[in-house]
């Protein structure tokens, strides 16, 4: 699931690196698919984190505290649920100044996991 999280993190700042304003995303036709597109994948991870917070009780993602993951998951349930009043310009941030620091905390997570270093939190 956090690979999963990755590729999805890293589609989104692959095909979001040349939006410079929140009016891209609503300027165009194909401004549109890339905010839906862009939507649904923060839904994806805001999701997957839900899982996975879940599923070890809350103790994984403790040990990455500069990550606002409660963030992650609210956004997805707006966009979920009401939809209406999911904001162009908070997406826009989000991509701008959340996702980075996402990124790069998934990649340690992954290193992380593949030493073994939290293998008491994802215990079955």
């Amino acid at each position: 699931m956090i690979l999963f999280m990755e590729e999805q993190t890293s589609f989104i700042n692959r095909t979001t690196s040349h939006i410079k304003s929140h009016q891209q995303f609503l300027n165009s036709d194909e401004g549109q698919i890339l905010y839906n597109s862009t939507c649904l994948c923060l839904l994806t991870i805001g999701e997957t984190i839900f899982q996975i917070d879940t599923d070890t009780k809350g103790k994984l993602f403790a040990h990455y505290s500069k990550i606002a993951w409660n963030g992650f998951i609210r956004i997805s349930n707006i966009i979920s649920h009401e939809y209406l009043s999911v904001d162009p310009e908070l997406v826009f941030s989000i991509v701008q100044e959340e996702l980075p620091p996402l990124l790069d905390t998934l990649h340690q997570v992954i290193s992380d996991l593949d030493a073994g270093k939290h293998d008491q939190d994802i215990k079955p």
